[in-house]
Formats: C-alpha cells, structure tokens, sequence
C-alpha cells in the first residue's frame, strides 16, 4: 500500500505590471494580430481564385466550405486578441494580471487534508523574477 502519491494541480502565474511587461505583452498581441490578419488575407485570395475558376465540384464545394469556415475561425481570433490588445494598453502599472496557468506537482500522503493539498497556488512574477508563491 503506498503511503505517498504525486498529483498535478495548476498553479496560476500573475505577474506584476510593469511598463516592460506591459510593452512586450503589447507588441506580442500586435505581432499575433497581423499574423491572423495575413491568414485572413491569403483565404481571401484563395476565395478569388476559386471563384475566378468558375468549376462548380463537390470538392470545390466542400474546400471553399472549409475555406470560408477557417475563415470565420481566424476573424473570431482577430477580435478575441484585439479586445486583449485594448485591455493590454488599460493596464495599470503595479497591478497582477494573470499570464495563464501551468501545471505543478505536490505530494499527498496519507493523513493530509487533500483539499488544503491541491488548493489554488499562484506565482507572482516581476518582469520574469518570482516575487511570492501563494497558497491558498
């Protein structure tokens, strides 16, 4: 019977703003948005063509169908990451914005509280160095 066990639980990274943080996150949302933009135009062009072409096919149905649904897909990121951009440039120097979340281990062994085990943890950052580990 094992007296230990190794579980996964996430643990959240917020870091602090900082106007070099805000800068970079800024300037990675701007670079994501005209690599959606440049998708975006190149199913455009491929839309003309097949329309120029003019050959009515199941397949060409059926790609242009895929076509027009990545389309959809890519203009729905295109909004999504502009209204992060929008909040990017609102950021407040020194609040925490929550960066995303990875998965940590923790060790449980018989007679511990699970619960108090596997609760939220986050990682507080500044400009790449941890400030705090907080256990909830």
């Amino acid at each position: 019977m094992a007296s230990a066990i190794t579980l996964t639980r996430p643990v959240v990274i917020k870091a602090i703003v900082t106007e070099s943080f805000k800068r970079l996150y800024i300037n990675d949302l701007e670079e994501a948005v005209k690599r959606v933009e440049a998708l975006v135009q190149q199913i455009d062009v491929q839309l003309r063509r097949m329309e120029l072409e003019r050959q009515v096919t199941p397949q060409g149905r059926a790609l242009r169908q895929q076509l027009e649904l990545e389309r959809a897909r890519q203009e729905a990121t295109r909004a999504e990451l502009q209204a992060r951009l929008q909040e990017a440039r609102e950021l407040t120097l020194n609040d925490e914005f929550t960066q995303g979340t990875v998965e940590g281990v923790v060790e449980v062994k018989i007679g511990d509280n699970l619960f108090n085990r596997i609760t939220r943890t986050e990682i507080i950052v500044k400009d790449g160095i941890i400030l705090e580990i907080r256990e909830a």
